[in-house]
């Protein structure tokens, strides 16, 4: 292959690769798409894995070393909620019930001032509603199972009505 042949491909793929490093500017992004400036992508990336081996550690029955991994991810991208809703079930299952409270109510705080995609929200509504419901706060939970089911994209809606159903009758004795 040619020195011509090699620039040639060097400028095709350059020419392809020029449109997509342009950036989205807020009148140009697609509605209801947040998207992240390139360093916070890789923030992101890199909480993702975390999360997500925090949550295969969980379901293991491994919540020591989910903690850690939790750790790391809300390190790499503290404002996640979905982030701090992991390490309040974590939390929850090592026994450490005040910390987890403290975590949803993060997750929620959060949730107020950063954007967040609806089944995002709902899961961490779903699993506050269940905190609460065990702390019997039945009449609390309630609501929030409600919002879970509100939200926009979320698939686990019979999930969270087998939760209100069961934390209601829990309620009425």
């Amino acid at each position: 292959m040619g020195w011509a042949s090699v620039w040639a491909g060097c400028l095709y793929l350059c020419a392809c690769g020029w449109g997509a490093s342009q950036r989205l500017t807020a009148e140009s992004a697609p509605i209801g798409v947040w998207t992240l400036e390139p360093k916070d992508a890789v923030q992101r990336a890199r909480a993702k894995a975390r999360l997500d081996l925090a949550q295969a550690y969980f379901e293991q029955g491994q919540a020591s070393i989910a903690l850690q991994e939790i750790v790391q991810a809300q390190a790499a991208e503290p404002d996640w909620i979905a982030v701090h809703n992991m390490k309040a079930l974590i939390l929850e299952k090592m026994g450490q019930s005040v910390m987890a409270k403290n975590s949803f109510e993060e997750a929620l705080r959060l949730a107020q001032r950063a954007p967040s995609l609806g089944a995002e929200l709902a899961d961490l509504q779903h699993n506050w509603g269940l905190w609460l419901c065990r702390q019997g706060l039945s009449e609390q939970a309630l609501p929030q199972f409600q919002r879970a089911m509100n939200q926009p994209g979320y698939a686990w809606r019979n999930k969270t009505e087998l939760a209100m159903s069961r934390c209601d009758s829990l309620a009425k004795g």
